[in-house]
């Protein structure tokens, strides 16, 4: 038997996509990832397939270590066709990533930091939103109140810092 990665048929991929979303909800992101590289490996630019990716890479990094994770999901956000989706999964990768550092004691200080990233690309994508899409809006809302609950404040030597201590 010789280990080799076998090809999906084209007529199957919304299936596959579907599989790839219940994995996803079942928190077994590996596996969903896995059908999304299916999908991409004979439809490179297949759109749903790619938001799925970036969902399921995003889901994985709360693993210490994941740093291939976040170029990979660099690399997929910029074969999005949709500026706005550009803007709304950029935003979800720093709002992510901001959620990790929550849970690491040395590294929450760098928490703030990531929040206001996120907050930066979800402003962007609200002003070019499609009509009735508020999902930017709901996540600004979401950080704004973690930022606040949490009472995380920028580190003393960002560049936020200072600029509050200028005006």
């Amino acid at each position: 038997m010789e280990l080799t990665l076998h090809d999906i048929h084209a007529d199957s991929i919304e299936l596959a996509l579907d599989k790839a979303r219940q994995y996803r909800s079942l928190l077994e992101p590996e596996i969903a990832e896995s059908i999304c590289l299916d999908i991409l490996h004979i439809e490179p630019s297949n759109q749903a397939a790619l938001v799925v990716y970036i969902l399921a890479l995003s889901d994985q990094l709360h693993h210490a270590g994941k740093k291939t994770q976040v170029k990979a999901i660099e690399e997929a956000v910029m074969q999005l066709q949709s500026r706005y989706q550009q803007h709304y999964y950029t935003g979800l990768l720093h709002e992510r990533r901001a959620r990790f550092m929550l849970t690491q004691s040395m590294a929450r200080v760098f928490a703030y930091d990531y929040f206001i990233e996120a907050l930066q690309f979800y402003q962007m994508a609200e002003k070019i939103r499609p009509e009735h899409n508020d999902e930017a809006t709901l996540r600004w809302n979401s950080c704004i109140r973690t930022i606040e609950r949490e009472k995380l404040k920028p580190r003393p030597d960002s560049k936020d810092a200072r600029l509050d201590m200028e005006s």
